[in-house]
């Protein structure tokens, strides 16, 4: 963290903004949590007086991405880890590196742009990438299973890929589209899932996870 940037989170806290519940990116503040943050509105028109250039977001789907992270990775992390999230400016790295920048308050850990051999990697995969995936090995045939890899943590692993694109396409934030080009053949089968069952994606992976946890083998 810069002097900057250090000053600001100070300016904050002495305002008595909770900063856990904030991420700082690029000189612009997001609200992770609005409740716990305890950043009013009062007390952003002080901040704003301060920095009147640094704009602070609130949004309640980012709040909602921001729940399903933590939930997702306070089991994965411990403090002062060193986690590496990739820099290239995708919706979802972009969220990864906004979302994950509180736990360096939060448990001190360092977010690291180049790995190294202490770094726990961080994956963009979101939700919607494991529910294609899934059904990839169903209709290959294959043993519908989870395969996370050693030192890698899933932040986005319930988070929905609407819920990014949606909330990226709200903000100013510059950000390149993924080349990754789509199973046209799973991304119907998914489509017409979705007309039946209500959260196809998340009950897809509760089934999943669910199959893991009580496989005999």
């Amino acid at each position: 963290m810069n002097e900057k940037d250090r000053q600001i989170i100070k300016t904050l806290n002495n305002l008595g903004v909770d900063t856990r519940y904030i991420s700082l990116y690029n000189e612009h503040v997001y609200i992770n949590n609005s409740k716990f943050s305890k950043f009013s509105r009062k007390k952003e028109e002080k901040f704003n007086c301060l920095y009147p250039n640094i704009s602070v977001t609130r949004s309640m789907l980012f709040q909602k991405i921001c729940v399903k992270v933590s939930r997702t990775i306070k089991n994965q992390i411990k403090p002062k880890d060193e986690i590496y999230i990739d820099n290239t400016p995708t919706a979802k790295n972009i969220v990864l590196n906004i979302v994950l920048e509180s736990y360096k308050r939060k448990y001190g850990i360092k977010i690291a742009h180049t790995p190294t051999k202490h770094s726990i990697i961080v994956s963009s995969k979101c939700l919607d990438d494991f529910s294609s995936e899934y059904i990839h090995l169903m209709l290959s045939g294959n043993k519908i299973t989870d395969t996370y890899e050693e030192n890698i943590i899933y932040p986005l692993i319930h988070v929905h890929q609407d819920w990014i694109d949606d909330w990226i396409s709200s903000t100013d934030i510059k950000h390149i589209t993924s080349n990754v080009e789509e199973d046209t053949k799973i991304k119907e089968m998914l489509t017409f899932l979705e007309k039946h069952i209500p959260n196809v994606n998340e009950s897809i992976k509760q089934s999943v996870t669910y199959l893991d946890e009580n496989r005999i083998d």
